[in-house]
This record gives structure tokens, C-alpha cells and sequence, in this order.
């Protein structure tokens, strides 16, 4: 039985391990298996490796509850299986493996798996002499783990979705959690799309059942519970909309189609796969969609706190519609400038960006481009196309 699926689960090749075991459990009992694995490192740690995953009770290896989960299967059902690596021979048959995991994938119907050790088979406790400071450090936080909190789950399924329609491409909760400390996004924004994911700001539904401080958990400007969607994608309150308007503007003057625009979207933007003309992946173009979502995003919200907390929702001080547009504009000339400072060689060595991929994120939306250099980085006075409001 040849086994292979897209790596969609905790790791990019968990969904390989949980179609064996799905194959394990779904084959009557008295027949023998035979898996061809396209993927070395789970063969190595099911063969050659089990041993010494066995002793230090799978610490420290991928997917490895899953593997002890395979292991005692196939230790319950007396009958021999055999394991091998997939090679040229085996190309039509991974092809048609995969075509199946992906009709699996597409059908939205989640596969059940039983993923609990009989107590006859469950091997706990790692052998002293396999040990080490790391693995027994590795052991303790296990003992100490935490499920993981509902609302990050959520919000990581929301924004695998987004990023799927973004890219064609279902990124499993690691790709997520890498894309948002993606270099292209500033450091402080890579914070605020962190607790974004986690739902860790103070807002909404945090102050219901604080005595005396519920009405904090209500938008004081559209009068229903505030939310980080609400806040990013739906308020009415000067600001918002404006901020999305120039980021859109700008992204059109790349010569691309402006996304619909939803919390998703926000999340996954270090996600996203810009295709140019000739079919393949726009790297200017992908940097530039990643900094103008995460900045805009950030902005719209660093706003919203300095209107309600210190300037308490009170209208009369709302920002005014220049206000709005030339902190949009501050905030992405200062990234832009940025970027051509950061491709200073002798100033930071190898850490230097390349020169050409601050040209190729903002040529086609820069002002007066006819009257720049070729090598533009290396002046000064350079801004994007979009006048400052007086």
C-alpha cells in the first residue's frame, strides 16, 4: 500500500504519518502491509531509529505521538509489514497518492484517527542511559504542557484559509508562526500580528465579567462588541477605512488587483505569492504587499488605542481625514527610507539588504520615478507616489 498525503497537520510531514496510521487502522487484521514512504526521516525513525526513539519516549522527534501511536498499531496486529523509501520506480503511483490526498484535502470531511496507546503497548519514561540535559529539559515541559487555547486555534484556521486563497498553498500552524516573524515585517508589528494570533489583547469580551467595566468591551463609535476584526476590518470611526484606501492605492500603482480585505487576509500576509506575467512568484511584489498589510494594520489599531484610551472616544478630538492620511504616508515613507539605509554594506556587512530587492519592492510606486537614478537607493529625497493632505 503506497501512503502519502499533503503535509497540512502540526508538520510538514505529520500528514504523512497520519495516513499510515489511518492505512494501519482501516486494513483488516490479517493482512500484511507494505507502505512505499516518500518521506526518509519518518522511515528511518519507524526502522533503523526506533530504538532510539523508543528510549527517550519520542522527545524531541517530529510528529513523534503519532509515531508511538503507529508503532503499538502495528505491535497489535501480529501480522509483518514491511517499509521502503519511494524511488524512480514508484513515480506514478506517489502521483496517484497524492491526487487522493488532495480530493481528502479539498472535501473539507475530517478523517478521525485513533490515536490512543493500549495500555499494553504504552512505553513510558525515557532509559537513563539515553538521556541527556536536553531531552530530561524536553521531558519536564511535556509534563508542563498546556493544551493549546481554543482562540489561537481558531485564528490559526482562519488564517490558513486566507493564505490559501492568497497562495493556492495550505501553510501548516509552524509556516504561520514563521511567516509572521518574516524580516520583511518590523519588528514591532511582528508583536501585534503575535497577539493577534493568540487574541491577547484586552478588548471585547475580556471585560465582560469585570464588575463596573463592561462598556470598555463595546466600540463606543458603532456601539457592538469590539473585536480585532472589528477594529481592523469593519468600525466606522474615522480612520479605518481611509488607512485600507491608501494602502490599495498604492498596491494598484504596482499594476496588481487589490484583495478583499478580512482579518484572514491581515494574518497571512507573510504568507502571500504574488505571481508576475511569466507566471512565477513576484519577490518585489510579495515584499511589498507584506509591508503595506502589516504597517497599515498596525496603524489602524495604534490609532484606534489613542482614541479611545487617551483620547476616550470623545468625537470632537477624533483625527481629522489629513491627520489619518499623512501618518499612512509617515509611517510608509519612513519604511521605505529604511529599507534604503539597510543596504549599506560597509555599515552592516552581510545583515545588508540587497539593493536590488528594496528596487524591485518599490519601483512602480515611487514619486516622479522619470527623475530618479537607475540606482535611486543611493540618493536621497526619494518618496511613493501618494501627495501628503494639507
Amino acid at each position: 500500500m503506497t501512503v502519502r498525503v499533503r503535509k497540512n497537520h502540526a508538520s510538514r510531514e505529520g500528514g504523512v504519518a497520519a495516513a499510515i496510521l489511518h492505512a494501519i487502522q482501516n486494513s483488516p487484521r490479517e493482512i500484511s502491509l507494505h507502505f512505499i514512504l516518500g518521506s526518509k526521516r519518518i522511515l528511518l525513525a519507524l526502522t533503523k531509529g526506533l530504538q532510539d526513539c523508543e528510549d527517550r519516549n519520542w522527545l524531541g522527534v517530529d510528529d513523534g505521538s503519532l509515531l508511538k501511536v503507529i508503532i503499538a498499531a502495528l505491535r497489535g496486529r501480529g501480522t509483518r509489514c514491511t517499509m521502503r523509501e519511494a524511488g524512480e520506480e514508484d513515480r506514478v503511483h506517489m502521483w496517484q497518492a497524492n491526487e487522493l490526498a488532495k480530493l481528502g484535502l479539498d472535501d473539507g470531511v475530517p478523517t478521525a484517527l485513533n490515536t490512543e496507546v493500549p495500555g499494553a503497548y504504552r512505553l513510558d519514561g525515557i532509559k537513563l542511559s539515553s538521556g541527556s540535559q536536553s531531552i530530561f529539559y524536553k521531558a519536564i515541559k511535556a509534563e508542563r504542557h498546556k493544551p493549546d487555547r481554543m482562540k489561537t486555534t481558531i485564528m490559526l484556521d482562519i488564517t490558513r484559509h486566507a493564505a490559501r486563497d492568497l497562495s493556492g498553498k495550505t501553510p501548516t500552524d509552524a509556516d504561520i508562526w514563521r511567516s509572521i516573524r518574516n524580516p520583511d515585517i518590523s519588528r514591532t508589528t511582528r508583536d501585534f500580528l503575535w497577539r493577534c494570533l493568540h487574541q491577547a489583547y484586552k478588548i471585547g469580551s475580556h471585560w465582560t465579567n469585570i464588575p463596573n467595566f463592561e462598556h470598555w468591551g463595546i466600540c463606543r463609535h458603532c456601539q457592538v462588541e469590539e473585536t480585532m476584526e472589528h477594529i481592523l476590518i469593519e468600525c466606522d470611526a474615522p480612520g479605518r477605512e481611509t488607512l485600507w484606501s491608501l494602502a490599495q492605492r498604492l498596491w494598484e500603482m504596482k499594476g496588481f488587483q487589490w484583495p478583499e480585505m478580512d482579518m484572514g487576509r491581515v494574518l497571512a500576509c507573510g504568507l502571500v505569492d504574488v505571481q508576475n506575467n511569466a507566471g512565477k512568484s513576484d519577490k518585489g511584489a510579495n515584499r511589498l504587499f507584506r509591508i503595506l498589510i502589516s504597517e497599515t494594520a498596525h496603524l489602524i489599531w495604534k490609532l484606534r488605542c489613542t482614541r479611545v484610551i487617551e483620547r476616550g472616544s470623545d468625537p470632537n478630538r477624533y483625527f481629522s481625514e489629513p491627520e489619518i492620511h499623512n501618518k499612512w504616508l509617515y509611517c510608509i515613507n519612513t519604511r521605505l527610507k529604511t529599507d534604503a539605509l539597510l543596504t549599506d554594506t560597509r555599515k552592516y556587512d552581510k545583515r545588508a539588504l540587497k539593493i536590488r530587492t528594496v528596487q524591485d519592492t518599490w519601483n512602480g510606486v515611487l514619486k516622479d520615478p522619470e527623475n530618479l537614478p537607475e540606482i535611486w537607493v543611493r540618493q536621497s529625497g526619494f518618496l511613493v507616489g501618494i501627495p501628503p493632505l494639507q
